[in-house]
Order: C-alpha cells, then structure tokens, then sequence
C-alpha cells in the first residue's frame, strides 16, 4: 500500500544500511579496544605496586596520558563517526519513509563515493539478511501517512530498549570496578600513597568513561521518552486526519528530532547489540502490528 517494505529492499537502500552498519561497527571496535585498555590498567597498577613498585609512577602517567589522548583524538574520531552513521541512517530513513531531506538540520548528504567505500566490506550471511526488512512488514497494511511515523516510533522504542540494557551493564560494571578496587587495595595492604598511585589514578580514566556513559543514557533515555510520546501523538492525530501535507510536515519535524537524538547518542557495545537485537526485532515486529490495528479500528 505505501512502498516501504519494497524501498527498503532496493540494491541503494541495502547499501546505505550495510554502510552505516560498517561505520558504526569500526567505531565500536576502537571505543571497546579502549575500554579494555583503561581496565587493565588498575591490574597493571595493583601488580606493579606489589611486585614493582618502581614502576608504579611509569603506569600512573601513562594512564593520565591516556586520558588526554582520549579527550583530545580519539573522542574526536568517535564524533565524527556518529554523524556519519547518523547521516546515513537519515538518507535510508528518508528515501524508505518518504520523508524530505532537511539540508538545514542535517547538512549535506554523505557522498556516494563514501557510501561505496564504506558499504564495499562483506558482512557475515546472518549480518547480510539482516540488513533485510528493516522496518516491519506489517506497515505495508497502513498508508504511508500512518506507516512512516509507525516506522519512526519504532526506532525510537528500539533504541530505549538497547540503551535501558546498556544502562544497566554500566551500572554494574562501576559497582564491580569499585568493589575490586577497593579489595584489591585492602589485599596488598597499601599505604594511602600507593592506594592513590597504584589503583586510583590508573583507575580514573576507565571510571570517568564509566561514568560519563551512565549520564549520557540517562540523559538519552528522557530524550527517546519525550519523542516516543511525541510519535504516539502524532501517530493518533494523522489516523484521523490523513492530509498529506500535513502528515509530511509532522514527520519531518520528528525526523529532525530523531536525526539530532542520534547524532548525539553514545555507541553501544557491538556485543551487546548483537544479543539483544533478535529479541527486540520480534518486539518490534509486535509493536507495530499493534498500531496498523489500532488504524484499523481507527477508520473502520
């Protein structure tokens, strides 16, 4: 009825997802390599202050030069990476939703150049099919004034199931990382000197990380709230009213939203995701079907 699950099958759309999915998975790899990094350094720290204490000023040093490099590189390339994977998830969203591209909000469209480049990778089978049926088949049910902002609330659902997840693995994580340290320090009996030198110090960088992830999903998680409920509204004011026009307007205004939500929106673990993500489709898949019957009964 709509076209989108025809669109988002299309050779052009596969490889804007495949593209993202490549940019997205990079990013993800350098971030877990340097979390793994800022975790060993508090084991290097505790040994190196038992069995060598000399070297304990070396560790210390290279773990606060670890955090300038951080903030100062790698952060950078991080942030660049999103707004490529944000970009190319807007120009599959808006040529599979038929949705207008905003030049003003998102910026130029990345070049067909780097879309190849970065698309060209083969993933695994599993990976490739599921580059298939992004969005559920049950919007084809649904015209497509209704289907696009089933579409976009969908995303928004998915990404705050992800993100609750990832919260949730943060949490502990800093729970853990506390309780070893602390234990870690009683074991070998540190003097506060050592105790600051031998664990707090290699320890801050990979707490900071920590923590400054928590905040940024609990801060992401109002904002993918507030758009959720926004959709909801916007879903239940267009099966009454379908004007196209209006409809278009409404969700390009969503999109802009979405498009700055993710722009700004911390990486989740590649581990994680790929767990998670069988559940979640079939959740989705659901979720959907559940408001084409509400249009239904809507306009019946």
């Amino acid at each position: 009825m709509n076209g989108i699950t025809t669109r988002q099958l299309l050779g052009p759309m596969l490889d804007l997802v495949r593209a993202r999915r490549l940019v997205f998975r990079r990013a993800k790899r350098c971030q877990a390599a340097l979390v793994t990094v800022t975790l060993l350094l508090p084991i290097a720290a505790a040994l190196s202050s038992a069995l060598l204490p000399p070297a304990r000023p070396a560790v210390a040093l290279f773990a606060v030069l670890l955090g300038i490099f951080e903030v100062t590189s790698i952060d950078r390339w991080m942030k660049a990476r999103l707004k490529e994977g944000a970009k190319l998830q807007e120009e599959f969203d808006c040529q599979v939703l038929d949705i207008s591209w905003n030049e003003f909000v998102v910026g130029a469209r990345v070049d067909a150049e780097d879309v190849f480049e970065n698309a060209r990778e083969n993933l695994s089978a599993s990976d490739e099919q599921r580059l298939r049926d992004w969005y559920p088949t049950v919007v084809a049910d649904a015209p497509i004034e209704v289907a696009r902002l089933i579409c976009q609330r969908e995303n928004l659902v998915y990404d705050s199931e992800l993100r609750i997840a990832y919260g949730r693995v943060l949490f502990w994580s800093i729970v853990c990382f506390i309780g070893v340290s602390g234990a870690a320090g009683l074991y070998f009996n540190f003097t506060f000197t050592a105790f600051v030198l031998g664990a707090l110090v290699p320890a801050a960088p990979a707490l900071t990380w920590a923590l400054r992830e928590r905040k940024r999903q609990t801060d992401t998680l109002e904002t993918i709230a507030r758009l959720k409920t926004e959709s909801e509204t916007l879903l239940r004011s267009t099966m009454k009213d379908q004007d196209p026009a209006k409809a278009r307007g409404r969700a390009r205004e969503l999109q802009d939203a979405i498009y700055n939500h993710r722009l700004t929106s911390s990486l989740v673990f590649e581990w994680l995701y790929s767990r998670l993500r069988p559940r979640l489709e079939s959740k989705l898949s659901h979720g959907a079907a559940y408001w084409v019957d509400e249009y239904r009964r809507t306009s019946a």
